[in-house]
This record gives C-alpha cells, sequence and structure tokens, in this order.
C-alpha cells in the first residue's frame, strides 16, 4: 500500500541502489544548474529518472514543472514510460519530449495569442524536395551561373549535395548567419560555394514563404522558439522550474540557444551525458557542450561526474575505457575513471549461468570468410542466446555503421530465422513490398483516367503490377496465366505475343471470366480494382479514399492480419507489410490535412519523388524482435547483447571528410572566429568513429560480439584491434529453428528411412509446423493432368508447328514445354533483334547511318534496367546496322532483288500445321531464289555444314516448294536457304551466311517425316529431359535446368 503526504501525493520511496555519486546530483538546489557526466552505463538515466522523482513526490513539485529533452523521439517515449510507472501520479502533459516538441508548442501558443495559424513542421523529405525542384528548375532554365564550376549541374543533381546544402542551411540558422551574411564570410575567405549558396537560400526562403507560410524545418522552429522566449510574453511554460537534458552530447546549437533562452527566464538547466560517446557530430552534434556548458547557456554550472558503471563488468568496460582512451577529452575526462560496481563475468546480476554460454561481460572479435558466413555466424549466435540462454530477442541488437546496411542485413536476418525489427526509417517507406503495388495500382489508375501522375499500363507495367504486392503472382503463376491466355488468343485465330495479351487483359477485365483458375481469377481481381480506383479517382476521391479502396478491395488484410498473428518468417514479414501500409496512410492522411484540396495526383508525386525516409509516428507491431540499427539509433538503449556487424576497412572507420563540398562543418568555426585550416579534420573524424564504436559497445550489459570479414577482397577495420580476438569454430550442424529442424529430419527420413526422423517429423505435422506434415511435400503430389497437349485421337485436330522452335524441341522436350506453355519471356537482346528486323523490313535507305538512324528514333521501345545497359546495347546496335549495311550492298551488287519480306505461310504435314513468317526471299537474274533468316544473336552457326540440317532454313523450303509463301512470285527455282548474321562476320565479309543447299526431292520427303514426328511429340503428355545434352550443360541457359533439381521429399 502507498504512503500518502496531506496534499494526496505519494509519498516517495527510499532511494535504493544509488551510489553517492548519484545520490550528489539528486540532493542539488532546486535552481541549481549542473552538468552531470557519466561513462556509459554509470546510471545516468536512473539518476534522472530519481531526481525527477525526488522534486515531485519529495518536494512536492508539480510534474508540469519539469521537463526532459531526448535526442530522438524513440528515446523520449522510453522515458515517458519509465517516468509514469516510477512516479504514478497523472501529468499535465508529456515529461520527457523531444527539443523540437517543446519548440513547437512554444511557436504554438506564441502563434494563438497573435491570432496566426499555427506552426507546420517542415519535414526533411520535404525539404529535400523543394530544394530538388529548385535546383532542377535552376539547371532547366539556365538561371544557376553563380555555383562555383566544380559545383557543375551533374553534382548538383546528387542526392548527396542536397544533403550537404541542407546541413550548411541549418548551420547557417543555427548560429544565426543571414544569406548576406553568408556570403560575405564566402567572400572574405575564399569560399566561392558559401557566396553560392547564399543566393540559394535566398530563393528558397522567397519561395517557401510564398506558398508555405508558418512552415518551420526542424532548426528553424527551435530558433524561432528562442526568439520568443526572448520577446519576454507570457507562455504556457512559463511554470516551468527545471529541464533535463538527456544524452546533451547529441544536443546541436539550435538546441543550445533554447536552453540559452530557458535560462534567461529562470529556469534551471541539468544536462547528463558522456562525450565519448557522440554519434550526431557529423550533423552539428557539439561533444564537448558538457565541458563548457556554463558558457553555452549563460549561467554557473556545477559539473559532477558519476563514479560507477553499473551496466555491464570488467570485460566490457575495459574495452569501452580502451577506446574512450584514444578520443579527445572535449572538455571533460573524470568520467573515464568510473570503474565496474562488481565483475559481470560471474553473471550473478544478469540472470545467465558463467558456464552457460551467454558469457555476461564476454568481448569478442571474429573473422569470417565471407559476408555470408558473417550472417550465419551472427544468426547462429543470437539464435543460440535466445534458445540456449532464454534471452529474449528485445533484449539483443545488431549495430552496423552505415543506415543503407541496415535493411538488408535485417532481412538476411529474417530469413535465418531471427526476428528482427529496425531501429527506425532507414529506407523510403515507398521501398517497402507493399506500398510499392498500393502506389503502382494507383498511378496506373490515374493513367487509365487520363490524370497528372498516370502511368500507361504497358506490358512492363503489367507484369510489375501482377508479379508485385497487388497480384501477388511469382514467375510460375505468371507463366500459367500467359499461356491460358496465349492459348485463347491462337483458338481464336489471332497471333498476339502473351505480354499484349496480359495488358489487355487487365484493360478489359472481361477477358478474364473465361480463365477460371486461381491465377486467373487473382488477374481478375486485380483488374477489376484498377478500373475501381479510376473510377474514383474520376469521381474527384481524395488521395487516402483512393488508398483505402484500393486496399479495400485487394483483400490482403484479412491474410496479412492472420499471418501476422502467427509466428516465423512469415508472421513478422506480414507484419512488416502492414506496418508499411499503416505508414503510407499515416502520409496520406497528413497530406490531406495540410492540403485538402490538393489532388491526388501530387501526392503520388512526392512520394515517388522522396528520396529522404521520413520518421513516422504511425503504429508499429511490437513484436519479440532484435534490434538492427546504427550507432545513433542506439542512443540511450540498453541491452544483453550487442552483435557490432560489418567492422571492414573504410566502412568503419570511414575517414571521409563531411561536409567537403559546401563546408557546414567549418562554418561554426568561422563564425566563432576560429581558422578551419589549423584544424586536423581527419583526425576529429576518426574521433567521431571511435565514439560512434565506444557508442555501439557499450549498449551491451552481458556480451559484446563484433564482427568482420577477412579475405583477398575484404580486409578488417582496424578497430578490431581494440577487441580481444575470439575463435571462430565450425557451425554446428544441428539446427536451432523449427524451420531447420523439419528439413534436416525430412532428409533423413527420405534419405534412411529412420525411425526417429519419423517420429519427430510425426510430432511436428501434429503441432501445424509448416512443411512437416507429408502432405505439403513437394514431388509426392499426384500430376493435376495425365492428358497429352493435344489429342490426336480426334481426326479434326492438328499441332502447330513453329518452324523457329523445332530445333528448341528436338534439343530438349523439357525446355520446349516450359517456353511453349509458360509463355516464354524476352530479353533486351531479343527485343533489339526484333527492332533490327522491322528496321531491315522497312528501310529504303540502306546506308550504315540511314539504318542506324532508323533504329535510334525507336530506342524509346525498349526498356532498359540502367542508363549504362542503353549506352552497351546503342554501341551493340550500331555494329549490327553496319553489318546488315554491308550485307544489303553486297546483296545489291550481286543484282539481287526482294521478292518477299515478312512474307507468311501455313503448310499441312500430315496431323501438323507449319506455320510461320520468312524475312526475305531473294531473287536474282539466274531465276533462283534465296530464302534468308536474318540473325543478330551470337550463338548461331556459321558455317555451311553447320546449318545442312537446319530445322527452320528446311521448314522454309519445305513452305518455298509447295508455294505457300504470300507475295513470292511464281516461276521462281528454288535456290536454298541461308542466315544472314549480322553479330559476327567471317574472314572475307562483315557478315557470315552459312547456305543450306536446295533440297531434293528425297530430302524434302525426310523433312515431311520429320516435321510430324516433331508434331506428335509435341501433342505428347510426357516431355523428356536431355539432362547429359541440355539441361545441366551452363551453357544451354535452359529454362528447364530448375526441373530437373531432385526433389527433397521425391
Amino acid at each position: 500500500m502507498a504512503n500518502f503526504d496531506i496534499g494526496g501525493r505519494a509519498a516517495r520511496p527510499p532511494l535504493v541502489g544509488l551510489d553517492p555519486s548519484q545520490l550528489a546530483v539528486i540532493a542539488l538546489p532546486d535552481d541549481a544548474c549542473a552538468a552531470v557526466i557519466g561513462a556509459p552505463g554509470s546510471g545516468k538515466t536512473t539518476t534522472m529518472i530519481e531526481l525527477v522523482a525526488d522534486r515531485v513526490l519529495g518536494r512536492g513539485w508539480s510534474p508540469g514543472e519539469i521537463v526532459i529533452l531526448s535526442p530522438s523521439r524513440a528515446s523520449a517515449t522510453l522515458l515517458r514510460d519509465r517516468l509514469a510507472q516510477r512516479l504514478a501520479v497523472p501529468t499535465p502533459g508529456p515529461m520527457a519530449r523531444t527539443a523540437n516538441s517543446l519548440a513547437f508548442e512554444i511557436v504554438r501558443d506564441a502563434a494563438a495569442v497573435a491570432g496566426e495559424p499555427a506552426p507546420t513542421l517542415l519535414t526533411g523529405a520535404e525539404q529535400d524536395q523543394i530544394i530538388g525542384e529548385l535546383l532542377a528548375g535552376e539547371i532547366e532554365d539556365g538561371t544557376a551561373s553563380y555555383w562555383p564550376p566544380h559545383l557543375d549541374e551533374d553534382v548538383r543533381r546528387l542526392r548527396g549535395f542536397r544533403t550537404e546544402l541542407r546541413d550548411l542551411m541549418m548551420r547557417a540558422v543555427e548560429y544565426g548567419v543571414s544569406p548576406a551574411a553568408l556570403a560575405s564570410l564566402g567572400r572574405v575567405h575564399g569560399r566561392d560555394e558559401w557566396v553560392a549558396a547564399s543566393s540559394f537560400i535566398t530563393v528558397y526562403d522567397a519561395v517557401k514563404s510564398s506558398y508555405r507560410q508558418r512552415h518551420f524545418d526542424s532548426t528553424e522552429l527551435i530558433c524561432e522558439a528562442a526568439l520568443i522566449l526572448a520577446d519576454g510574453a507570457p507562455l504556457s511554460i512559463d511554470g516551468l522550474r527545471l529541464v533535463i537534458v538527456d544524452d546533451a552530447q547529441e544536443s546541436t546549437e539550435s538546441t543550445v540557444t533554447l536552453l540559452r533562452a530557458l535560462v534567461r527566464r529562470g529556469v534551471a538547466v541539468m544536462a547528463f551525458g558522456d562525450p565519448d560517446v557522440t554519434t550526431g557530430g557529423f550533423r552539428g552534434a557539439r561533444p564537448d557542450l558538457l565541458g563548457r556548458l556554463s558558457a553555452a547557456i549563460g549561467c554557473p554550472v556545477q559539473s559532477l561526474y558519476l563514479g560507477h558503471v553499473h551496466r555491464h563488468g570488467d570485460s566490457v568496460r575495459q574495452v569501452v575505457s580502451g577506446i574512450a582512451g584514444r578520443i579527445g577529452s572535449a572538455g571533460a575526462g573524470q568520467q573515464r575513471q568510473a570503474a565496474a560496481v562488481a565483475d559481470a563475468d560471474s553473471a550473478v546480476d544478469s540472470g545467465v549461468g558463467a558456464d552457460s554460454g551467454a558469457g555476461s561481460g564476454r568481448v569478442a572479435a571474429f573473422r569470417l570468410g565471407s559476408p555470408a558466413e558473417e550472417v550465419a555466424f551472427i544468426a547462429r549466435r543470437l539464435r543460440e542466446r535466445h534458445l540456449l540462454d532464454g534471452i529474449p530477442w528485445s533484449q539483443m541488437a545488431v549495430v552496423v555503421r552505415s543506415g543503407s546496411l541496415v535493411p538488408s542485413l535485417a532481412r538476411e536476418l529474417r530469413a535465418l530465422e531471427v526476428a528482427t525489427s529496425v531501429s527506425s526509417a532507414r529506407a523510403a517507406v515507398r521501398d517497402e513490398y507493399a506500398v510499392e503495388g498500393l502506389i503502382l495500382l494507383l498511378e496506373l489508375a490515374l493513367g487509365l483516367a487520363g490524370m497528372p501522375a498516370g502511368r500507361v499500363l504497358d506490358p512492363e507495367a503489367a507484369l510489375e503490377l501482377l508479379g508485385g504486392g497487388m497480384g501477388r503472382l511469382d514467375a510460375v503463376s505468371l507463366r500459367r496465366l500467359k499461356s491460358a491466355l496465349r492459348h485463347e488468343e491462337l483458338a481464336g485465330g489471332g497471333d498476339r505475343g502473351a505480354d499484349d495479351l496480359l495488358t489487355e487483359a487487365l484493360l478489359h477485365p472481361a477477358g478474364l471470366v473465361t480463365i477460371d483458375t486461381r491465377v486467373g481469377r487473382s488477374a481478375q481481381s486485380v483488374a477489376k480494382n484498377l478500373h475501381a480506383t479510376a473510377a474514383a479517382a474520376l469521381a474527384g476521391e481524395s488521395i487516402e479514399e483512393l488508398l483505402w479502396g484500393v486496399w479495400q478491395r485487394s483483400g490482403l488484410e484479412k491474410p496479412w492480419f492472420d499471418q501476422a498473428l502467427g509466428s516465423g518468417i512469415v508472421a513478422e514479414e506480414a507484419n512488416r507489410h502492414l506496418d508499411a501500409v499503416v505508414a503510407l496512410f499515416s502520409a496520406a492522411k497528413r497530406f490531406v490535412e495540410r492540403t485538402p484540396d490538393a489532388p491526388a495526383a501530387v501526392f503520388v508525386d512526392s512520394w515517388r519523388s522522396a528520396d529522404v525516409a521520413e520518421d513516422t509516428l504511425a503504429p508499429r507491431a511490437t513484436l519479440d524482435s532484435v534490434t538492427v540499427g546504427t550507432p545513433p539509433a542506439m542512443v540511450g538503449r540498453e541491452f544483453e547483447v550487442v552483435v557490432v556487424a560489418g567492422m571492414q576497412e573504410n566502412v568503419w572507420p570511414n575517414l571521409r571528410i563531411r561536409g567537403s563540398l559546401l563546408g557546414s562543418q567549418d562554418l561554426p568555426l568561422v563564425v566563432s572566429g576560429g581558422d578551419p585550416s589549423s584544424v586536423d579534420k581527419r583526425l576529429d573524424v576518426m574521433h567521431d568513429e571511435l565514439r560512434m564504436f565506444a557508442q555501439a559497445v557499450s549498449r551491451a550489459s552481458a556480451e559484446v560480439v563484433v564482427t568482420a570479414v577477412a579475405g583477398d577482397d575484404n580486409l578488417p577495420s582496424p578497430f578490431l584491434r581494440l577487441i580481444p580476438e575470439g575463435t571462430v569454430v565450425g557451425l554446428p550442424r544441428h539446427p536451432l529453428s523449427l524451420r531447420g529442424m523439419v528439413g534436416r529430419m525430412r532428409r533423413e527420413l527420405t534419405s534412411t528411412g529412420s525411425a526417429d526422423a519419423a517420429s519427430g517429423i510425426a510430432r511436428l505435422a501434429a503441432e501445424g509446423v509448416p512443411g512437416a506434415d507429408p502432405d505439403q511435400w513437394y514431388g509426392l503430389a499426384e500430376p493435376s493432368t495425365t492428358a497429352p497437349l493435344v489429342d490426336l485421337d480426334d481426326p479434326e485436330t492438328s499441332v502447330r508447328v513453329s518452324p523457329s522452335r523445332m530445333e528448341a524441341f528436338e534439343t530438349c522436350a523439357l525446355h520446349w514445354l516450359i517456353d511453349e506453355v509458360g509463355g516464354g519471356s524476352s530479353s533486351v537482346a531479343a527485343n533489339l533483334g526484333t527492332l533490327i528486323h522491322s528496321v531491315a523490313e522497312t528501310a529504303t535507305d540502306t546506308s550504315p547511318d540511314a539504318l542506324f538512324a532508323a533504329v535510334t528514333e525507336r530506342w524509346g521501345e525498349l526498356s532498359f534496367e540502367a542508363s549504362w545497359h542503353s549506352e552497351v546495347e546503342k554501341v551493340r546496335a550500331r555494329e549490327l546496322t553496319s553489318r546488315l549495311s554491308a550485307y544489303l550492298r553486297d546483296f545489291d551488287a550481286a543484282g539481287g532483288t526482294v521478292a518477299s519480306k515478312e512474307g507468311s505461310f501455313e503448310l499441312q504435314v500430315g496431323r501438323a500445321t507449319l506455320r510461320g513468317k520468312i524475312d526475305r526471299v531473294e531473287s536474282f537474274p539466274d531465276g533462283t531464289a534465296v530464302i534468308v533468316d536474318l540473325k543478330t544473336g551470337r550463338n548461331d552457326p556459321t558455317t555451311d555444314d553447320a546449318v545442312a540440317d537446319h530445322a527452320q532454313l528446311g521448314a522454309y523450303q519445305l513452305a518455298f516448294v509447295s508455294a505457300a509463301i504470300d507475295g513470292v512470285p511464281e516461276g521462281l527455282e528454288n535456290g536454298g536457304a541461308k542466315l544472314v548474321i549480322v553479330s559476327k562476320g567471317t574472314r572475307g565479309t562483315e557478315y557470315a551466311a552459312p547456305h543450306q543447299k536446295a533440297f531434293t526431292a528425297e530430302q524434302l520427303e525426310q523433312f515431311r517425316a520429320r516435321v510430324s514426328d516433331d508434331a506428335e511429340g509435341m501433342a505428347g503428355a510426357v516431355f523428356v529431359a536431355q539432362l547429359g545434352s541440355h539441361c545441366l550443360d551452363p551453357w544451354s541457359f535452359g529454362r528447364c535446368k530448375i526441373h530437373v533439381v531432385q526433389a527433397v521429399s521425391s
């Protein structure tokens, strides 16, 4: 039962477990300003919590008279929870918040008093977008001549340039440097980039104020709040008596300005922190703030040092001290003498046995042979700690130097069945799988509606939509759908390609009604959603309404919700998808609130163009998971086990000078009268890197694992020398996951018939573990059908045979089947070949330049994943057109004329319908005709002997002799057929033209039998894989290879 004083306030419980240095902080007078400096784990947060408890529960202060400023919203949330649990009294508002949050309250109150609209915080993503649009506009208009030559157009288009420009703008605002003053400093110090930036900032401020009045970025907001405080007007925060700054070493100059303004209004300031673990030096954080706090905030400050480390034992403490000893003291240093309270290697306080393997207080560095081996080692280590030592996932963290490494590492660990969550927004939400599908469907719907920001529904977009988050069709399912569409097309007498049919089906969903399969119904659902969204857009619905409609019609809510309630990789992915969708809805809601009249196209444009990951307050799943993040994301956090991964040379430490393009790091020094040339910038960067390393290592209470890859292409970081070397033993074969256990038992059962394996599989299956029940095993299900592709018992049926596919069938029937049934797939090389064929067919001027110009005119029809690929293929196209021109020149010199171009034919050969198109039929003065097939590939035969039995040329000869080719005049004598290969030449010509002699009557009869045999095989129910000669040949590039790999359960 709690005791209460006469005021009804809960009496303060006794302070138990605090050391004398912590009690000295709590005993400070009410109006004292102090800098409390303590090594990592010395109890700074605990001291802060007890300090607040003492003031509220012991000295009778109101909770509204104290506020704690934290460097991030995440750490502020953690502090609020601890404060609420410790105080157990109502509070008028959040007692822990960020400096931006407090500044926003001040500016909002002042605006309300003045009758002005409330301020709006300009996010980093929005600011980056404005800067990007202004820079792009200057380049397009030619009005950017003020930038120095080394900052040319290519540089100013880079995201990194925009980031540095934003940094310079924030530093200028923090230190009160106007654009005019920045230009003056630039001229005095020979910094042309500052002069140019001042001109840009002037334009930026004018544009922002013209249509975004009362919009402030984070720095402007705090500086505005400081100005309001300086005016002395009454505010809601006037009852504030004490501001406590958590992790003060992360504070920027703008935060210091706010603190100084608060001190002038009689508010006491207590700053807690440790200069040795600063992580935001490259963002303007001042590690020396605690050492110079008195001068910074303008009042006497008492410095106190916490004397003991409580978090970890001697092993971790010695490593952290060793790292800190290599860093400049930043006006402090006495905190480094703090010793661990007890030797945590005994593991008494951690609850983990000393011989259990958890290794409380253990620190070791491990060198692995490859990145994959490093991830496997980390996953194994974490699973051991979780399963064998009972450490919750949430009490483990993996720290990497760069935020770009976080998403990929989290995915790789999830694939190895380690539950992970990223510490903060490290990638734009737009890149999430679930969100990408929603936005793509919305873009295509806007395109159907003929609205801005819409995207044309072409074959590429159709495949992307159906294969993405909305359609969820894998490659096999897409092939089945294409095959069904293709068969219907052929049955109706058409000959369109599968990709075009897929696009047509999405444009006209009624065409999918006849494909009554799971795949067909999924595609039809997506198509209906697409058209319903287009109709909603035309009706004027807001972006929030449009997205909600897409989501409801998608049918994804129930399966993802059900999956999220489970466990394992599938559950984690489902939670990730739902988190991303909620974040998207939050962004849409915020957009509508800020700009209610803006059309959906504006949101889509801004969403697609945002390069900066935007933080979000949207709710997220709270699964027990390993935190993966960077050192700044670990500020204020504590874990039992910390893995510091990716310790590679040039990665950590990264000694690249920050702000080298625009000199944002030099501006504070210049403003204070210093000389940037006298500073060893590389040494400063090294100290920043050491501080982040110390921050990462010091988060652990029980164990620190540091990993790096050591090999010919990867060198470990020199920081590894600061960590005791560990020994890597081979990863044990015994799995530590249900998934791995199922796989191992299935392998043992099918290979040895082990009774133990059978018993284990049976138990796992009874518990519903995925993959354990034999009904789920691949290779055991009966074929869905054993019927042939074509029923030859029906005398009315025939088998369609394509001359170009006969060779493929004869080489490997399985490879032919996959392409035929699956619809095949095109490549850039194949599409370029089609373009060359088309140009050859329509060209009137056959000079190399004219042919290449015709190709480049239609270059936009080709799709490339990267600009460099386009340039490479363009060089190849010039070579192909040059060789084609050489052949056409020689053809004209020989007196030849073209009897037919792209002539089609259809010929009945027994039960086979031989159908195709011939590139060219050329006639010559001697009355002969030669059939020509143009080839642009690199693997076609180049000698006469190699094409003597060429099936495609043989089929063309048979069609010619049968007078089945459209447009070929009568009376021409068969002169054989040839390939014209323009991808390579021979010793005498720029091209190769292997010739197949004219078939004799006997050879024609033999070829007819060959066509009939192929047709009979193509109509069958069994297609034999040619393992030795094709499927397993690495140079065959056959699609059959994956289908001949033996199933685990076969």
